[in-house]
């Protein structure tokens, strides 16, 4: 995982994804899991092909989106889209180079956004799909950006959609909100945030159109949750679940949502324990209506940096699936109402693999994006898993 523009917590978990031996292929309680083949469009010692998003519609209407390159530079990322049909994963045309993509949204056959940025935040990209084609869509900068990154996306309508992520001015990161009114994107101005020196926005879910959850961190000295609710008017700094006993650093980098008052945001924390030690865990924040609480996750396995929960598919109250990284290794968790619960996965990269993003795509089936290491850590192939037990 080599992302151009993260946040320091993030960009922690990246280089512990290279750096700890691999774990691909924890074990857990039956398989429900398997390998799907999806394309891969750069090859060779050093080539990436990476899916970070995912989005679906239906059993045969799924979309990933991602990024791929030739070297271990992200100075030539291409834009990645792929879609699966029922029967395979085909690549679509998008995008021009220098760019790749965070977020992937579609609310019907015939619009989709899928949004990122250039290698170095000086241009962000959006683009539309109209049940043709992909194209390209005008994204706005904030006048007083230095750089800027776009995260995530949702699509209601085709003239309503959200987009979040953070922009660096002279002396700030702020959050950063884009919305789409059916004709163009524009900035959200005075987005309100923590009063922090850094803040970042990584997911957006919606409910329904006034009824939207973006999800992050500030950063003063240390992580913590940014969680933000647009009600129909206006947005609004809620205020995050209380941490427990030695946990510090906790940040949502995915949200989901079942309804207005079944909200799900995961990420990571950490935790010290009583001789001092601290390790990275899963992060889980559930939202009832009324207030954020937090929900205990999987103590790991060996400690590690690199233990996070990147992506969740909210399903019912006591059906949620998340995905991430343990180690090197990618993982899949599932929340029954009462406990987490490992799902065996199938045999990955040898040298490590990640998950990124989930979705629902039926009544019982899911979809898993990422990246695996066949042989190396020096060069990425797209990973897509699939279930039809969730």
């Amino acid at each position: 995982m080599r992302p151009p523009i993260l946040p320091a917590a993030m960009a922690a978990i990246a280089a512990a994804v290279i750096a700890v031996p691999s774990a691909a292929g924890a074990a857990g309680t039956g398989t429900v899991w398997s390998v799907v083949k999806s394309v891969n469009v750069t090859t060779g010692t050093f080539a990436h092909n990476e899916l970070v998003s995912v989005s679906a519609l239906s059993d045969t209407d799924v979309w990933a989106a991602g990024f791929s390159n030739t070297s271990n530079s992200s100075h030539n990322d291409r834009p990645l889209i792929e879609h699966w049909n029922g029967t395979a994963w085909t690549v679509t045309p998008a995008g021009a180079a220098n760019v790749m993509l965070r977020g992937i949204s579609a609310d019907a056959t015939d619009d989709a956004w899928a949004v990122g940025e250039s290698f170095d935040g000086q241009a962000l990209l959006a683009e539309h799909w109209n049940g043709v084609a992909w194209s390209g869509v005008a994204l706005p900068v904030p006048p007083d950006s230095l750089r800027a990154s776009i995260q995530g996306v949702t699509a209601l309508s085709p003239a309503n959609a959200w987009a979040v992520g953070w922009y660096s001015n002279s002396s700030l990161n702020l959050p950063l909100i884009e919305h789409w009114n059916g004709s163009t994107w524009s900035v959200v101005p005075n987005v309100p945030r923590q009063v922090a020196e850094s803040n970042f926005l990584h997911a957006v879910t919606a409910v329904s159109a006034d009824d939207i959850w973006a999800v992050g961190e500030y950063f003063q000295g240390g992580s913590a949750t940014l969680l933000l609710h647009w009600n129909g008017t206006a947005w609004s700094v809620v205020k995050p679940a209380q941490l427990g006993t030695g946990e510090s650093n906790a940040f949502p980098v995915a949200v989901s949502a079942v309804a207005a008052d079944d909200v799900w945001a995961t990420g990571q924390r950490s935790r010290t324990g009583d001789d001092g030690v601290t390790h990275a865990e899963p992060y889980a924040i559930h939202w009832n209506g009324t207030q954020w609480t937090d929900v205990d996750t999987p103590l790991p396995t060996t400690p590690t940096s690199a233990f996070a929960f990147t992506g969740v598919a909210a399903v019912a109250g006591n059906d949620v699936w998340t995905v991430g990284i343990d180690g090197s290794g990618a993982f899949a968790e599932h929340w029954d109402g009462t406990a987490w619960t490992r799902a065996a996965l199938p045999a990955l990269g040898t040298a490590g693999s990640a998950l990124f993003g989930v979705a629902r795509s039926g009544p019982s089936s899911l979809w898993a994006v990422g990246d695996n290491h066949p042989k190396s850590g020096l060069s990425t192939q797209t990973l897509t898993l699939h279930t039809t037990q969730g």
